[in-house]
């Protein structure tokens, strides 16, 4: 069974892979790059969610 921090990266390799598609195949124009910058936002947070829950259990250990 997957855990939830690895569910949070995978969320965020997701939506890297999402952005970089939108990119390589879309028009240039602002709502697409905000709207590029908005996958990478959410998948900068969600590894940082995983690297803070994967550091606090390791520090439980």
């Amino acid at each position: 069974m997957v855990k939830k921090k690895e569910n949070l990266l995978a969320l965020g390799m997701l939506c890297l892979i999402i952005a970089l598609l939108f990119n390589m195949f879309g028009n240039s124009n602002i709502v697409l790059d905000i709207v590029i910058l908005l996958f990478v936002g959410i998948a900068l947070f969600s590894n940082a969610g995983y690297l803070a829950t994967a550091t606090s259990k390791k520090k439980k250990k």
